[in-house]
């Protein structure tokens, strides 16, 4: 009886080991084949210690001052805005692809527990991460991904200026300030969940924005490894 009891219970344990196995493995095959199947449209991880073909747009404001830096082994770009609002881009031109991934890692220094996610005029932020996409007539529109001041995280809101611009808020306050943080968006889905209806239009640039032109206070926010892949 106790001989069989054991021999039982070592089939089980055996069978789940072996299911275990079996899932890890499933679960490898399953990544290696998405791995496989994306394909690099655009990525810049600062190695160079420099950057080449970005622009620092300000808007008739002054330039948030955008430095490659070193970082442990890496580099890294640092956004430093001190009474200054302008964005970092650099220009593309790609069709949408079935689907559009982007992924990136960000840190901040701090946020301003005075700013806001839905007043233009305490509108400053420590990090923003953008996509554009090509319109007929007018600017671009843009996905926009922020390191908000105090709206929670999972809010989705049209910037305070423009409907053109849409705000994905990913973080929020300062709890995780001075931590990389790795990030993944599926664009394609996110483009859906705004602009309902209408079929992604080229891309056309991709950005990071680190501003304080509303209250004053100085941010920092540092950025690595932005990569756009499609599928």
């Amino acid at each position: 009886m106790e001989l069989s009891l054991l021999f039982y219970g070592g089939s089980r344990y055996f069978c789940a080991v072996k299911k275990t196995i079996f899932l890890a493995a499933l679960v490898l095959a399953l990544a290696a084949g998405r791995a496989l199947a994306e394909q690099i449209l655009f990525a810049e991880n600062f190695s160079a210690g420099r950057v080449s073909g970005w622009e620092n747009v300000a808007f008739f404001k002054k330039l948030t001052d955008y430095t490659v830096v070193p970082d442990g082994t890496n580099f890294i770009l640092r956004g430093t805005a001190d009474h200054s609002c302008s964005a970092f881009s650099r220009k593309l031109n790609f069709a949408p692809p079935a689907r559009l991934t982007l992924r990136w890692r960000w840190k901040i220094d701090g946020v301003n527990t005075n700013g806001s996610e839905r007043e233009l005029k305490k509108f400053d932020h420590a990090a923003r991460v953008f996509v554009g996409f090509d319109t007929f007539i007018g600017p671009p529109r843009t996905l926009n991904y922020l390191w908000a001041n105090v709206e929670p995280a999972g809010t989705v809101l049209a910037h305070p200026k423009s409907g053109r611009a849409q705000l994905f808020i990913l973080e929020s306050g300062g709890a995780q300030a001075g931590q990389w943080l790795a990030e993944e968006r599926d664009v394609t889905a996110d483009w859906k969940k705004v602009f309902p209806g209408q079929p992604m239009s080229k891309i056309v640039g991709i950005g990071v924005m680190t501003d304080s032109d509303s209250l004053g206070q100085k941010l920092t926010g540092s950025y690595a490894d932005l990569a756009l892949f499609g599928e």
